[in-house]
């Protein structure tokens, strides 16, 4: 392939050449042509292959000479060992030609890792011929079967032949002299793969495609392996076991062909039909993606199987004749296709689920078998952290294959927080890093399964985590090439993961295995255990130990529990010379409990260690051996076992009167220590920026974000006890004084210094978690402490301040000092208690709400909405609107998964996509959805993938719901039927027939015996499910009805109607027992609270209302929507209620208090239009209810209202000199106002000319401009603008945040350092921002 100038290729070629491709593409990223340079190791994996010999110079290889172009294209040196400094090497070059090459180079510089390989610094083995021994090791076996197959390829192929050979020669030697045998795995997984895809082109005839592939191939192997055959032939491997520089070119030349696998894969799964440019841009941009460190951040220590911590010392697996059936049967089920995808391994503590979870992982690493693997433990924070095992997952998987690294890199780039591990999105995470990378990839990879092992999640310090997980994994599983192996406690959350979807995994209890087995297992580990403790260098005397009698009690106070058997040798072995001394102890232990529990066994043992660690000390020594005890038990500190804290904490198991001397924790009081603790140290250490970042980094700026190297100035005490203080007050059950106080100085010292170190952890939203946590637990302690009461207040206040500004605090931890104490109101507590925080802060001064508004959240959706649903446990609601459904964090606000299947699917049909219901299953996992093009959709809720199409009806379906079981869905639709549909087949059970119009809403009962469906024929009608009867027909609506539903006991049902109104009915006689009258327009949806004490309706009024459904009373109207209000529920506390409108929000309201809002002083309709007079201190205003006010734009106080107009007032602006107003209305009319006579001149001539010279002119019916006879002053000069997002005020020296309540603005205006804004509601809104400067 020939060159023309820098970077460039000719079109010679029909197909790129990869290899030559590749290079080029990093080589052109360098900023400017470089000077010659030393031949890297990229290119003796990259050139075409003419060999010349090349020398060492100052510890890099000096490449042989080269033409100009070449020089250019040469990168940086490959580092070799300085004891190759005299070491001949054949290279690969790609011209005979030469040029002296510069002494200027760049070491740093690896070009190596550009195109994914390993790392080119070459690790010297040991001297010696112990090296050589190695020959003939499992991992070389395994690579030289693989040759085998890629030999046998030949026959399409001719040059593989020889190929093969030739890597046959180098790995035989290379498994001699590498240390690191995973090295030969990876390069055998690789060889799999190129084989793979030989054999995929052979099938579909796309042999011709790969011949210029395959030739370049195989000369670059041919290249390397002839630079191992200019060594000494004779006595090779010997020479090789004892030379470090001849090691040094076999191991390069071994990894170079790692390398050149890497780039053979990626490139022959590029799609060949592409034109010559399109795969110059995919092969650039994948060989960016090896290169990219973003993949590194996935992963982290001591989670692996060969990374892992152990109490017992280095991490061992089953010891050899141990676990034989159990271990037989796993690899079976591993290496099998018909069997489950997901295994579940549940144990009681102490029955060896870890050990055999290790020895699983390494049977599957010699298979080449092993995906990944992630050990949980509470010995670190890293291990007990769930949300870290789907990137440990995918860091594993990304290693394995870099066509799968490509499709993760590329996942990351996209959303770079993926990587992060305060990630929240659990389902998108998922779903990005490990679903659709394997599922893109698919079809270029084997498709053998890889298993992924996941030990100990019961260990993982969030089980909801861990549950949402499970569920994913098992709905996951179907499209992807992976199996998973679980292992775990049986927990509740654990277990109704996997029982919610029992046909989808294989549940094996390992505490059930057949007692002998377990029993001849211990004995073998016990008795090979015990031999090595009795050693010489301890005991010289020799005799029988142990002795029978005492082997066989320890076997049976064993039982089937491993760990009570690797507890008693640890005891035994750390007694040293006391071992014979502490086996009798073990075996003849005081028998204190009598207890038949489960546990008896290993309680007696933890119970008589105990007893012997305070059978020497006072009772003052033994108090602080509790206190360590309660921090390990509730802390990061490593536990002998999980059992440990287990036993420790129940006062049945560790009772008095079985141990004395150290009788149970009481689990609260170790909490309320730990949080005493924890108050305490960020009392001590929290401040205003407790990172030290430089003073023009901390100002409030649209684009600044927190860095992630600030995160290592906080200590790891100060993290804990920011992220778990409020845990542990949590589980306080009488609160000391010390413990309140602390907690006082906290919140009114500390409060904005904590949000801005969670800010730079990236654990803001654990900060909301937190304030939710303490506002409940002072609820409860106020009753023993009265300073509770007025805590729960404060807190409550942080917690919506913080909810209202959470978008802009996570981003930059500074905001939470600026923009976010410029909205709260006015009387906030925390406004009050950081006055001089606040004085420093933006100031409105005019339109701020004098107390928090009802609602909490307001999430923008892309068009209007019309269905909304909390699910269950209230964490996320989901919505459905005329274009997509979205999951949101009900907690954040911030979108969660997008399911767009509706859209996607009936756009390409040309049908409108509009989704018009929308419902969570009880236990999250799914959303069912109606559409306006007769389908009803089941989707899984954590990967956003269509589970199941139910077609059946003949037109829109406008509701649907699931049963409370999950296994079932109901529909309503405008073909004027109610139908049933079997969940999990997508087959309708009923299909109930008997309204005379549309059906527009449907509900299932709870018990799921009830239908109960409203339709457009102003019907209600509850159905029998059995028999698909009508039990009753409700009539009394004057209009459609438009939403019903059924009280959670069954015995009422609720409906709204367009006749405006609210009913409430018996379910078993029909009758009304109530009529809600109060909207001024048709009732659109309707819900009870949980307990049926209240309804919520949302109408075509804009409002939302609850109701109190015993009286029929009003407690809160609820304004804020600027359009029809679709779709309403209750949270099931009833706490909260969403809703959502034709304006493209969904709003969370805080509906606790019951308070309503008060009106603000001002317009009472839409504001049209504002502006500023030129000096900046005053406002004008117009506004639909027919008004023109003027404002002082310091105080906020109206100077003037000035009436006249009969229609809307649609543009306002002062004259130059600020003496005339000027309006135009929708009443035809443009008006002139004298603002201090309030005299009103109606413009009947196209222009006037006012007394300072401004000249007025007409613009046509009600419409007018302004010219002035002089530039506007400098005052009048906006310095200030809105960002294009509409979320923030950008100006020259500082920006200002504006929190989703205040962006839905009519109209704005700005004067120097002042913006002012108008709303729908009335309300005029002025801020300063100077204050802050």
């Amino acid at each position: 392939m020939s060159h023309s100038g820098r970077g460039k290729q000719s079109k010679r070629s029909a197909l790129l050449d990869p290899i030559q491709d590749i290079y080029n593409r990093i080589r052109n990223r360098l900023p400017s042509p470089q000077p010659p340079q030393l031949v890297t190791g990229t290119e003796l994996a990259t050139k075409s292959f003419t060999r010349q010999t090349v020398t060492v110079q100052n510890g890099f290889i000096a490449p042989p000479k080269m033409s100009g172009d070449e020089v250019a294209n040469t990168n940086t040196p490959l580092p070799v060992s300085q004891a190759n400094c005299s070491t001949s090497v054949t290279p690969i070059t790609k011209s005979p030609t030469s040029r002296e090459p510069s002494e200027n180079v760049n070491p740093q510089y690896n070009a190596y890792a550009a195109i994914g390989g390993l790392p080119t610094t070459v690790v010297i083995p040991e001297p010696g011929v112990q090296r050589a021994k190695a020959v003939g090791s499992v991992a070389y076996e395994g690579l030289k079967l693989v040759l085998q197959g890629l030999s046998d390829c030949s026959g399409m192929f001719p040059p593989l032949k020889t190929a093969a050979g030739g890597l046959l020669t180098i790995i035989k030697i290379a498994d001699a002299v590498s240390a690191n045998k995973e090295e030969l795995e990876d390069l055998k997984a690789k060889l799999e793969a190129i084989i793979s895809i030989i054999k995929k082109y052979q099938k579909y005839n796309g042999l011709r495609v790969l011949d210029h592939r395959i030739e370049d191939f195989c000369n670059a192997i041919a290249d390397q392996v002839n630079a191992v055959e200019k060594l000494d032939d004779s006595s090779l491997l010997t020479r090789v076991a004892e030379s470090t520089k001849d090691a040094g070119t076999i191991l390069k030349a071994f990894r170079n062909i790692s390398i050149l696998c890497d780039v053979f894969q990626v490139d022959t799964q590029l799609n060949i039909e592409e034109t010559v440019e399109n795969i110059d841009d995919t092969v650039k941009s994948i060989s960016q993606r090896l290169n990219s460190g973003s993949i590194d951040k996935l992963n982290h220590e001591m989670t692996s199987h060969k990374t892992r911590h152990s109490s017992y010392g280095d991490p061992v697996g089953c010891m050899p004749g141990t676990r034989v059936n159990i271990l037989a049967d796993l690899d079976a089920w591993a290496s099998g296709d018909d069997s489950h995808k997901v295994y579940w391994m549940v144990g009681m503590a102490g029955t060896g689920k870890s050990t055999i979870s290790h020895t699983l992982c390494e049977i599957l690493d010699r298979k080449n078998m092993l995906g990944a693997s992630f050990f949980g433990s509470r010995a670190s924070e890293k291990t007990s952290n769930a949300r870290l095992i789907v990137p440990v997952i995918a860091h594993a998987l990304a290693r394995a294959s870099p066509s799968i690294k490509v499709e993760i890199v590329k996942a990351i780039e996209d959303d770079p927080a993926l990587a992060e591990p305060t990630y929240s999105n659990l389902n998108e995470q998922f779903k990005k890093l490990i679903y659709n990378p394997i599922r893109t990839t698919a079809g270029k990879v084997a498709k053998t399964y890889k298993i992924i092992v996941i030990d100990a999640v019961d260990e993982c310090v969030n089980l909801g985590v861990v549950s949402s997980l499970i569920k994913l994994i098992l709905q996951s599983t179907f499209d992807i090439p992976l199996k998973f192996f679980i292992a775990s406690r049986d927990e509740d959350l654990i277990r109704s993961a996997f029982y919610d979807l029992p046909k989808l995994s294989t549940t094996f209890k390992l505490h059930e295995v057949e007692k002998h087995l377990v029993e001849d297992d211990i004995r073998k580990y016990i008795e090979r255990s015990l031999s090595d403790i009795k050693s010489p260098g301890l005991d010289p005397t020799p005799d029988a130990w142990p002795a029978p009698s005492e082997l066989s009690k320890l076997l049976d106070h064993s039982g089937r529990l491993f760990i009570y058997a690797a507890t008693t040798i640890r005891y035994i072995r750390d007694g040293r010379k006391l071992y014979k001394y502490r086996l009798s102890l073990m075996a003849n232990p005081d028998s204190k409990t009598g207890s038949k529990l489960q546990t008896s066994t290993i309680d007696g043992l933890y119970g008589h260690i105990l007893e012997q660690a305070c059978a020497s000390r006072e009772d003052s020594e033994v108090i602080p051996m509790r206190r360590l005890i309660s921090i390990i038990e509730h802390a990061p500190v490593a536990p002998f076992h999980a059992s440990f804290p287990d036993f420790i904490t129940d006062s049945t198991r560790c009772s008095p009167k079985s141990y004395p001397s150290f009788p149970a924790l009481v689990s609260s009081e170790g909490h309320e220590m730990l949080a005493l603790k924890c108050l305490e140290h960020m009392n001590r250490s929290l401040k205003y920026n407790i990172c030290n970042i430089p003073e023009e980094l901390t100002l409030s700026r649209r684009e600044a974000t927190n860095s992630l190297d600030n995160i290592g100035e906080i200590s790891e005490a100060l993290k804990y006890s920011c992220l778990y203080w409020a845990s542990h007050l949590a589980e306080v059950q009488i609160s000391g004084s010390d413990l309140v106080t602390v907690l006082f100085v906290f919140l009114h010292t500390h409060f904005l210094h904590w949000i801005e170190c969670l800010s730079v952890l990236g654990e803001l939203q654990t900060g909301l978690k937190s304030l939710e946590s303490a506002t409940a637990v002072l609820s409860r302690l106020q009753m023993t402490d009265i300073r509770c009461h007025e805590l729960q207040l404060l807190v409550d206040d942080a917690r919506r301040c913080l909810q209202m500004n959470f978008e802009s605090i996570q981003k930059h931890c500074f905001e939470i000092y600026h923009s976010a104490l410029a909205w709260i109101p006015n009387e906030s507590l925390i406004r009050k208690v950081y006055a001089t925080d606040v004085s420093r802060a933006p100031k409105l001064t005019l339109g701020l709400s004098n107390s928090w508004d009802p609602t909490e959240i307001v999430m923008q959706n892309s068009s209007g909405v019309n269905s909304v649903a909390f699910s269950q446990d209230g964490s996320r609601i989901i919505s459905g609107s005329d274009d997509e459904t979205v999951i949101w964090n009900a907690t954040t606000g911030e979108v969660q998964a997008e399911l767009k299947g509706h859209r996607v699917q009936d756009e390409l049909q040309g049908l409108r996509a509009e989704v018009a219901s929308v419902a969570f299953s009880r236990d999250g996992s799914q959303v069912v959805s109606g559409s306006y093009v007769k389908t009803v959709r089941i989707w899984n809720a954590m990967t956003g993938e269509v589970q199941a199409e139910l077609k059946g009806h003949t037109a829109r379906v406008t509701s649907v719901v699931f049963s409370l079981d999950g296994g079932r869905v109901v529909s309503g639709s405008y073909d004027k039927t109610v139908r049933i549909w079997n969940a999990m087949t997508s087959e309708v059970q009923a299909e109930l027939k008997g309204h005379m119009d549309g059906v527009n809403s449907v509900a299932f009962s709870q018990d799921g015996s009830r239908v109960v469906s409203g339709s457009y024929d102003a019907t209600v009608r509850i159905w029998n499910v059995t028999t698909g009867e009508v039990q009753a027909e409700l009539k009394g609506h004057t209009g459609l009805v438009n939403s019903i539903t059924f009280s959670y006991d069954g015995s009422r049902v609720v409906s709204g109607s367009y006749d405006k109104t609210v009913r409430i009915w018996n379910a078993m006689t029909g009758e009304v027992q109530a009529e809600l009258k109060g909207h001024t327009a048709r009732v659109t949806s309707v819900v009870f609270s949980l307990d049926g004490g209240r309804v919520v309706s949302g109408s075509y009024d804009k409002t939302v209302r609850i109701w109190n459904a015993m009286t029929s009373e009003v407690q809160a109207e609820l304004k804020g929507h600027m359009d029809v209000v679709n779709s309403v529920a209750f949270s099931q506390d009833g706490s909260r209620v969403v809703s959502g409108s034709y304006d493209a929000t969904v709003r969370i309201w805080n509906v606790t208090t019951g308070e309503v809002q008060a009106e603000l002083k001002g317009h009472t309709s839409w504001v049209m239009s504002v502006a500023f007079s030129q000096d900046g201190s005053r406002v004008v205003s117009g506004s639909a209810d027919d008004t023109v006010r003027i404002w002082n734009a310091t105080t906020g106080e109206v100077q003037a209202e000035l009436k006249g107009h009969t229609g809307l007032v649609r543009s306002v602006a002062f004259s130059q000199d600020g003496s005339r107003v000027v309006s135009g209305s929708y009443d035809e009319t443009v008006r002139i106002w004298n603002v201090t006579t309030g005299e009103v001149h109606v413009m009947t001539t196209l222009s006037v000319k006012l007394p300072d010279s401004s000249e007025v002119h007409r613009a046509g019916t009600g419409k007018f401009f302004i010219v002035y006879p002089v530039q506007p002053m400098l005052s009048i000069d906006p310095t200030l603008s809105i960002s294009d997002d509409g979320h923030w005020i950008v100006g020259a020296l500082r920006d200002c945040w504006i929190p989703s309540h205040y962006c839905d603005f009519t109209s704005s205006s700005f004067s120097r350092d002042r913006a002012c804004f108008g709303y729908s509601s009335g309300r005029v809104v002025i801020l300063d921002v100077s204050v802050a400067l």
